[in-house]
This record gives C-alpha cells, sequence and structure tokens, in this order.
C-alpha cells in the first residue's frame, strides 16, 4: 500500500470520527463546567476534544490564543495535556481562568460564599443606582441590581474567578434561576412584550443572588473529570497579535473570531458592563475586527505562534467560511497561503468541512458562516 494510499485512508478515519462525534449536540454528555455562563460562537467540546484526542499527546503543551469560553483548555486539561488560554474579552479570560480552577469541594465554594455574603450584606445599602445606566437598570429589580453590582465587585477584588463566572452564568433569563427580568439567555435582549409584567408578576420580584448563586455552583460541579491538579495551565489577557508565550508549544488549536461575523462585545455587553466595560462598541473594534484589520492580526499570529511552536509542532485551526472581498478566497485559503507560502515552514496534514446546521447559529436569519473547516499544519522541522 503507497504512502499516498495510507495517509488518505488514515485522514477518511478521522473524518468518520468526526461525523460520528462531533455532529450532534454535546450537552448531556459534556462536562458541566462547559456550561458556567453562555457565550457565542463558542466551539462545541466534542469538536475541542476530538481535534486534542486525534492530533496531541498526553503532556503536550496546548495553547489557545483566541479562547472565548475557555472550552479547548479545559478539555486539553481533563485529557492530559498542559493549557494555556488567552482573550482579550476580559468575560472571556474570567470565564477561562474559572474553567481552569475549579473548587476542590463543593463545601469549600459555599462556605467562601458564605464569607463574601456577610460583606456584601454590609455594603449593598451604600450602592447609588443613579449611577447606573438605565438600560442596565430596565433588567433587574432594584435591590437584585445592588446586590449584583456588590458581589462583582467583590469577587473581582478577589479574583474569585469561579464564582464571578457562576453569577455572570445566571446574569439574565426569564427563569427563576437567574436575576434579571424576563430577557434571552445567551445576548441580552428583554422580553417584556412576550411576559408582561401584569401577567407574570413573579418574573418581575426581588431575586436573592446568594440563593441563586449556591444553586448555579451545585449545577457547575455536578459533574467533572478527576483533573489532575499536577498539570500546569494559566490564561491570559492579552492581545493575542502581541502575546508571546514563552514556554515551547506542542499545538496551537484556536478558533479565530472570523472578521466580525459575530460581535463579541455587543452580545455580551451586560455581563461586560458588570466588569467594567462602559463602552462595549470601542471593545468590538479591537476583538470583533473587520476584514482588513483581521487580516492584519491573524499575520502577526501566525508570525509569532510560527516561533512559539516546537519542531514538528501543529497549528491546528477551526475557521468558518469568510469570503474575503480583498484577496478574492475564503479565510481557510487565507491562512492556508500565509503558513505555506509565506512563512514557508507548514505542510497541510489534515482538512476537513462541515456544513454548519442552522439550529446551531445565534441568529437564526443570519446569513454568514455555512461551513466549518478543520485546518491541521504541521511545522517543517
Amino acid at each position: 500500500m503507497s504512502e499516498v494510499f495510507t495517509e488518505s485512508l488514515q485522514n477518511q478515519l478521522l473524518i468518520d470520527q468526526f461525523n460520528k462525534e462531533c455532529v450532534n449536540s454535546a450537552v448531556g454528555s459534556e462536562w458541566s463546567l462547559h456550561q458556567l455562563s453562555p457565550y457565542i460562537g463558542k466551539i462545541k467540546s466534542s469538536i475541542a476534544k476530538y481535534l486534542i484526542e486525534n492530533f496531541t499527546q498526553k503532556g503536550d503543551l496546548i495553547f489557545d490564543p483566541f479562547c472565548g469560553a475557555g472550552t479547548i483548555p479545559l478539555e486539553a486539561w481533563s485529557l492530559g495535556r498542559n493549557a494555556i488560554g488567552n482573550d482579550l474579552n476580559k468575560y472571556a479570560f474570567i470565564l477561562t481562568s474559572a474553567k481552569l480552577s475549579p473548587p476542590n469541594s463543593l463545601n469549600e465554594i459555599i462556605s467562601e460564599i458564605e464569607k463574601y455574603d456577610k460583606e456584601v450584606s454590609e455594603r449593598v445599602k451604600t450602592v447609588n443606582l443613579a449611577n447606573v445606566p438605565e438600560w442596565v437598570q430596565a433588567f433587574f429589580h432594584p435591590e437584585t441590581l445592588r446586590e449584583i453590582i456588590v458581589w462583582t465587585e467583590i469577587l473581582k477584588t478577589e479574583e474569585s474567578w469561579f464564582i464571578l463566572s457562576c453569577l455572570l452564568g445566571i446574569l439574565h433569563h426569564q427563569r427563576p434561576g437567574f436575576l434579571s427580568h424576563p430577557s434571552s439567555h445567551t445576548v441580552p435582549y428583554l422580553r417584556t412584550n412576550k411576559f408582561p409584567k401584569g401577567e407574570f408578576p413573579s418574573l418581575y420580584e426581588y431575586r436573592s443572588v446568594k440563593d441563586r448563586l449556591i444553586k448555579k455552583i451545585i449545577r457547575a460541579t455536578k459533574k467533572q473529570p478527576n483533573f489532575d491538579l499536577g498539570i500546569g495551565r494559566h490564561c491570559y489577557n492579552e492581545d493575542a497579535s502581541k502575546l508571546i508565550v514563552r514556554e515551547k508549544i506542542d499545538a496551537i488549536i484556536t478558533s479565530p473570531p472570523y472578521m466580525r461575523q459575530l460581535n463579541y462585545a455587543r452580545d455580551n455587553r451586560l455581563r461586560l458592563w458588570f466588569l467594567g466595560v462602559e463602552n462595549h462598541k470601542v471593545l468590538d473594534e479591537i476583538i470583533s475586527p473587520k476584514e482588513i484589520d483581521f487580516i492584519k492580526i491573524i499575520t502577526d499570529c501566525l508570525k509569532n505562534w510560527n516561533e512559539m511552536l516546537s519542531s514538528n509542532g501543529k497549528c491546528i485551526l477551526f475557521l468558518g467560511d469568510n469570503y474575503s472581498k480583498k484577496y478574492k478566497v475564503t479565510l481557510p485559503e487565507i491562512i492556508s497561503n500565509i503558513l505555506i507560502n509565506d512563512i514557508g515552514k507548514y505542510e497541510l496534514t489534515f482538512k476537513h468541512e462541515s456544513l454548519i446546521p442552522s439550529n446551531r447559529r445565534v441568529r437564526r436569519d443570519h446569513s454568514g458562516n455555512k461551513i466549518e473547516t478543520i485546518l491541521v499544519f504541521q511545522k517543517i522541522a
């Protein structure tokens, strides 16, 4: 059997495995930490697991420079790989940091909440809602809002990322276990027309933060792997195009922002406001870049990653099929050209394209990406 045939057969087996393991929803089978808090456009945990299991080895150092919800770093850690994440979005940084540092026990984290609750009770009456924008006030009962503000301030000061992520995870929805007036779960839009106050008065009443926070933490820690606490893991909150990780990386696995197909700051604007981001539009210019800006950022990233990757290291990218009006090609083609032709030290060893089901789109009428592409590049020693 020829080497070419063997490689193509191996790739077909990998594709068959992907279609078997990654097409259906992972909710229900994934670790409960993946559901810590919503994040638009995040990679499925089953896809992250597939990429890590099939293209890396235990003990490898995995780096995700656009880690978003922390799906890849968490899966890497659970599978015995050292994990480094990075994201310029403060919400993403906190969420990933939380997943890489879960509590040792439920009793420990509840004791921590009880300690903070005493401080909240002392400070909550001093909160002046006149300093809070009206669009934020519209989501909450005033007393609930005061509690959220104080809880957030304390948890940020203490860098208690796990509890803070759980708080952000219950920030808005119409269900009783959440803190807001009726609104959507992922992207913050009020649903007061669908749930008028006169017909649904209970949805507009005061909601205790502490009680709901404890229940959220119980749900979030319900299903966890036996993590190896000796495995290295860390998350940065820096510009991916400028960050240089000093350790040698065995594999970069990431899903970069797709040339403003999604607005990560706008669609997380309520959570970001509590984290200190007053103007989400300014942040979106950076973390949800337009085409020209994105191509420059990804080019700088690829050059930096080349320096960070070990000999025979892998660059594994999960991409949408964005079409570049400037270069007249798709995003996967742009990146392939940069790595193979410009940098010139890589070969494409695996490629797979799959259709994005409409039920996985945040916006049902969205006319953006219809195909997701996996590209695996091997660095030539």
